[in-house]
């Protein structure tokens, strides 16, 4: 058997999608599929066989076990783990605590950037465009800017680049605005 984590699961329709390292993708899994046909909660650990099918691989007899953190709440504590680390360690060597955020989240942004165009070769689970954006937004645009021209990623993603260029208009203004009302 193999063991995954479920992802995502819908309670109402009865499935959802298992993240195993035996899998490429992740696995379709339907409620009939789970030993005692209890739903399953994203985080969950589960055990599984599975078998192919034209669509990806589906799940069969599931054993539902532990309850932990989804593959997402995990790498959103990681994050906030780095970002905490990097700000306090930056304000203890001499930094204000403005610029150990900022160099704090420029490293956060420039680590996703680097993780995601890693996963992009592999051809593997990707950082979603919204977690960079968002990275960017709140103060990670100059390390995204330069991750973006040194690793040559997502320079050839015009849409991307269209939201990328809104977030730093955003940020131009929002500084114009807060410059003004200082002096």
């Amino acid at each position: 058997m193999a063991s995954g984590v479920v992802v995502s699961y819908d309670v109402k329709r009865g499935f959802g999608f298992i993240r195993s390292r035996e899998y490429r993708e992740d696995v379709f899994v339907h409620v009939e599929a789970v030993d005692g046909r209890v739903p399953l909660k994203a985080g969950q650990r589960v055990e599984f066989d599975a078998r192919p099918t034209d669509r990806g691989p589906r799940a069969t007899r599931v054993v539902p076990g532990r309850v932990g953190l989804s593959p997402a709440m995990s790498a959103a504590g990681f994050l906030i783990a780095v970002l905490v680390a990097v700000t306090g360690s930056l304000h203890k060597v001499g930094l204000g605590w403005m610029g150990a955020y900022l160099g704090a989240i420029g490293t956060a942004t420039w680590m996703a950037f680097a993780w995601d165009k890693h996963r992009a070769g592999l051809e593997g689970r990707r950082v979603p465009e919204a977690v960079l954006l968002g990275l960017s937004l709140i103060g990670g645009s100059p390390a995204a800017a330069v991750a973006m021209f040194v690793l040559r990623h997502k320079t050839r993603k015009p849409s991307f680049l269209a939201k990328f260029g809104v977030v730093v208009a955003a940020q131009v203004v929002a500084l114009a605005v807060w410059w003004s009302w200082r002096g």
